[in-house]
């Protein structure tokens, strides 16, 4: 019982509307065919309709709909047959023939005293059929809103999956060249861990958040092409561009790195210069890699698939429409081209 009322409570305003709208319109024509508003009948007509209304609305319909196809059948049919044979029953016999119109031939005369039974079953009629379409509109409307807060939920728990799943990939990465250098005891090492721990501390304070500064993002990519340049010094191949006010706008944290690090992990630096873009004009990120490398076994192909794909439903999820990402591998060089439009 509790839970009727506080159903009741719910602020339908659009039934509040469309009541007055029905009142007004009533009111006016009945005023402009009789010259009077008819006050008595119509406050019978619209009393009865609202009763039937919302007796319909919130206790007939919902029982309804939770009974089985067979059941709603059987009840639906009986709910005809005995309101048609209460109308027989109860409205009376039709006027053998039709009142005169008085002589001067206006209808301002007409009596507003209508009977019960009348109301009850004509304009019930319409009060019935009313409510039913209002009510399976209103349950379409909630029903659309559980689907979209039901798909945004998988989509938020889509992205902390894959925002989680970038952190182990990326610190294997980062360990490996500091496994490289440490090999050479290259007196780098110490410098290239302080990079690394800075490179952590970013990674773990920005994973769960939605949005980072640009420039912090692109920031971070610089040291982390610091540590692969320390890593790949003898071959002086590595060439970097950065264009634009990257302060103005935000970005997906760690969206970018994964290209970055995919190029780093896979570039073979003999074959080839590794070559990175970052150009951003007007809100358009035009973001591009380019390098060489040796076929390397199915394993570690799939491997490098893994993180892009993942970065693939990420721009998915967070800038549907608002991207362009094109891939060409030839076998020997492998180019990376992004569009993104940011806000």
């Amino acid at each position: 019982m509790t839970s009727f009322f506080k159903q009741i409570q719910t602020p339908y305003i659009y039934h509040w509307i469309i009541w007055s709208i029905l009142i007004f319109f009533k009111l006016i024509i009945d005023y402009s065919i009789f010259g009077n508003f008819l006050l008595l009948m119509n406050l019978k007509i619209f009393l009865v309709s609202m009763i039937l209304f919302y007796i319909n609305y919130y206790i007939f319909l919902p029982f309804i709909i939770r009974q089985t196809p067979k059941k709603i059948l059987v009840i639906t049919i009986s709910f005809a047959v005995i309101y048609i044979a209460l109308m027989i029953v109860f409205i009376p016999p039709l006027p053998q023939h039709p009142p005169l119109l008085p002589k001067d031939g206006k209808i301002g005369s007409f009596n507003d005293d209508i009977h019960f039974s009348d109301i009850f079953f004509k304009i019930g009629i319409f009060s019935i059929i009313f409510s039913t379409l209002l009510f399976f509109l209103d349950k379409w409307m909630e029903n659309r809103k559980k689907i979209s807060a039901l798909e945004f939920e998988r989509q938020s728990s889509e992205l902390k999956i894959l925002r989680e799943q970038i952190n182990p990939h990326f610190f294997f990465n980062a360990l490996n060249s500091i496994y490289s250098l440490s090999i050479t005891q290259s007196k780098d090492t110490p410098r290239v861990i302080l990079i690394l721990s800075d490179i952590m501390r970013y990674v773990l304070n920005n994973k769960n958040m939605q949005r980072n500064n640009l420039n912090d993002e692109i920031t971070n990519i610089k040291k982390y092409i610091e540590i692969q340049s320390i890593r790949f010094s003898k071959f002086n191949n590595i060439n970097c561009e950065f264009y634009g006010n990257f302060d103005l706008y935000e970005i997906e944290p760690l969206l970018l790195l994964t290209f970055v690090e995919n190029a780093f992990k896979y570039a073979d630096l003999r074959k080839g210069p590794l070559d990175i873009n970052v150009h951003l004009q007007n809100g358009l990120l035009d973001f591009s890699i380019r390098n060489f490398y040796e076929r390397k076994n199915h394993e570690k192909t799939n491997e490098n698939k893994l993180g892009v794909e993942n970065t693939k439903l990420k721009l998915n999820l967070l800038y549907p429409g608002k991207y362009q990402l094109d891939i060409n591998d030839n076998g020997s060089e492998y180019k990376i081209n992004l569009k993104l439009q940011l806000n």
